[in-house]
């Protein structure tokens, strides 16, 4: 992939191990408050069935269906209720403990660290995220991520979500690159990252986990790991 200057990384699931954090958060806050003892839910049924809620409510919210308010509170009082658990008590609890505790967890994408490394001084880098502003700095900070990038963009401060193009071409704007096509997009959401990357004239590589081989797409390259994404880029 040649003729890059600006790489633009979307943060969750891309280099911040959103599911690994977040499940070690929530098997913490589910033992505080004995969930198990109390209302015989299993942490695995209730992890289980908070993911399902979860996804749905961030995929409304990227859409502006919802807002970060509803999804704060309502992934966990959705969970709660499917498990018959009706309780506003241990709803908020959840709530507020979850944004808390989790940025402060350290876990990375496998190859995140050795990647940025290797092309820290070779382009300019910035993150472009749907996620929360009061966390998110955190996140970086608490990982190790912050120091490799010269520009954060958050959805919630920009005005536009992903896959909004607006989004990818005010961090263009700001981040200095005049030439879209110089410019490539690395995310873990096809639909956020991917194209609305290619909306914005950007070229893309799609982080796919689930990927048993990389594939070139007409507009962009797939790969299931951050290690693969090296070779592309020399």
């Amino acid at each position: 992939m040649k003729n890059i200057t600006h790489i633009f990384f979307d943060l969750d699931h891309t280099l911040w191990d959103t599911d690994k954090n977040a499940k070690e958060s929530l098997k913490e806050i589910h033992h505080e408050i004995k969930i198990q003892e109390d209302f015989n839910v299993s942490f695995d049924l209730f992890h289980k069935t908070y993911q399902k809620h979860n996804d749905v409510l961030w995929k409304k919210y990227a859409k502006h269906e919802v807002t970060k308010e509803e999804v704060r509170v309502n992934r966990f009082k959705f969970t709660l209720e499917e498990l018959k658990i009706f309780d506003n008590a241990i709803n908020e609890f959840f709530a507020s403990h979850f944004v808390s505790r989790t940025p402060l967890k350290k876990n990375l994408i496998e190859g995140a660290i050795e990647l940025m490394d290797t092309v820290k001084s070779r382009y300019t880098l910035s993150i472009i995220t749907n996620g929360f502003k009061e966390v998110q700095y955190i996140k970086m900070e608490e990982s190790g991520l912050r120091k490799y990038f010269e520009h954060i963009f958050i959805s919630e401060e920009v005005g536009f979500n992903k896959p909004n193009p607006d989004i990818f071409k005010y961090a263009m704007n700001k981040s200095g690159a005049s030439i879209a096509e110089n410019c490539l997009m690395i995310g873990d959401s096809l639909e956020a990252d991917i194209h609305g990357a290619i909306g914005a004239g950007m070229k893309a590589i799609y982080l796919s986990p689930e990927s048993k081989l990389d594939t070139i797409d007409e507009n962009y390259i797939t790969v299931n790991s951050l290690n693969q994404i090296k070779n592309i880029l020399q």
